[in-house]
């Protein structure tokens, strides 16, 4: 795993090791060592939201509801919508001030 800690927002494009910043072990690693399940293991923190929304975190051996819990509440925390998995626009940083061309 490389890209961790992670520094700044978490997006849906972001590696999934980037959840290791909101997540405990004991539900990061049986996400990331899928083992005879009928999909690959998450690459990214949008497969985990996109596994979520397929109903499919469940059929991971060793997660159980609590730490499906845990994951649905980091990925809300991350400001991903995990009805669609989509992740809302931020806010420009000075929404008073229009752009200049």
């Amino acid at each position: 795993m490389t890209g961790y800690p992670h520094h700044g927002p978490i997006t849906v494009d972001c590696p999934v090791e980037c959840l290791l910043t909101v997540l405990s072990r004991k539900a990061f690693n049986p996400l990331t060592r899928v083992y005879n399940e009928p999909f690959d293991p998450p690459r990214t923190v949008g497969d985990v939201a996109d596994l979520h929304l397929r109903r499919m975190l469940p059929e991971i051996r060793n997660l159980g509801p609590r730490h499906i819990s845990e994951i649905e509440a980091a990925l809300v925390l991350a400001g991903i919508d995990i009805t669609t998995h989509e992740q809302p626009r931020r806010p420009d940083p000075d929404p008073g001030q229009a752009e200049v061309r």
